[in-house]
């Protein structure tokens, strides 16, 4: 199969593939802590290997990935929810047992650089352009859904913002999804002896592993993850199974968009 991936491309490929489908993908995600499981790069690799099955199925072209992405403070309910007191002043994943902290950028940096490619793959006569999100922090998607608005030119140009797992209501960092997609694409990468040994309960404010009762502030009383969502019972199976539902749903929009650029 045609390479899809950018980088990888030379300049007669990548107007080619662009003459076929006016198609760019831009996957961008934090390097941070995903647990002492995960290695640092699950937001940025989950949006590039879910970027380059939408462009096998859609056409276009996939920027490489982007690991790049902003945090904030928590605020004292959410570090309660977490095992916290309340008081400490903890910036996303970064806990402060944790021996390696996050790369996070700050948020006008990171607006900066995606306008900047955005602009960029416009000039190239891109006509749909395609975050694709793999981190969940508030003011990170804020951010790049104004880029998306703002840089959309209708009729010509359709910046979407789209992102891994937005379709489940089952949420969660480093838990069973995470690592289950990371069991599938990068099995390597993948140590469940870092855990706790099963039965063991696994905590958050010990790991940085988050659940869904815990993102909605409903936490286990000792603040360990429930064992629907606990990461020692991820599968390969089940990570593919969840890309594949991803990327369904978001050449489905891409194609939509293609349509409004399309239209004369």
């Amino acid at each position: 199969m045609t390479d899809v991936r950018y980088e990888m491309m030379r300049p007669g490929e990548i107007v080619a593939a662009r003459d076929r489908a006016p198609v760019a993908y831009l996957p961008i995600g934090p390097l941070e802590w995903h647990g002492p499981h995960l290695p640092y790069g699950v937001d940025p690799l989950h949006a590039h290997v879910l970027a380059v099955e939408c462009a096998r199925e859609t056409g276009g072209v996939v920027l490489p990935m982007l690991p790049l992405g902003t945090e904030t403070y928590i605020e004292p309910d959410r570090l309660r929810h977490r095992g916290f007191q309340g008081h400490e002043r903890i910036i996303g994943m970064d806990f402060p047992a944790f021996p390696l902290p996050s790369l996070y950028l700050e948020e006008s940096a990171l607006g900066v650089v995606v306008r900047e490619l955005i602009r960029g793959l416009k000039r190239q006569a891109f006509r749909v352009i395609v975050i694709v999100n793999g981190h969940g922090a508030p003011n990170h998607r804020a951010m790049l859904h104004r880029l998306a608005v703002e840089e959309s030119e209708p009729g010509e140009v359709a910046v979407c913002l789209t992102g891994a797992l937005l379709d489940t209501r089952v949420r969660g960092h480093a838990e069973l999804r995470e690592t289950s997609y990371m069991a599938a694409y990068f099995p390597d990468t993948v140590d469940l002896t870092a855990l706790p040994p099963p039965p063991a309960p696994i905590k958050t404010f010990e790991t940085g592993v988050l659940d869904q009762p815990s993102l909605a502030g409903q936490p286990a009383p000792d603040f360990s993850i429930s064992a629907g969502q606990d990461p020692r019972s991820a599968s390969a199976r089940q990570g593919r199974e969840d890309v594949t539902s991803e990327m369904r749903r978001i050449a489905a929009r891409v194609r939509d968009a293609l349509a409004t650029v399309q239209r004369r």
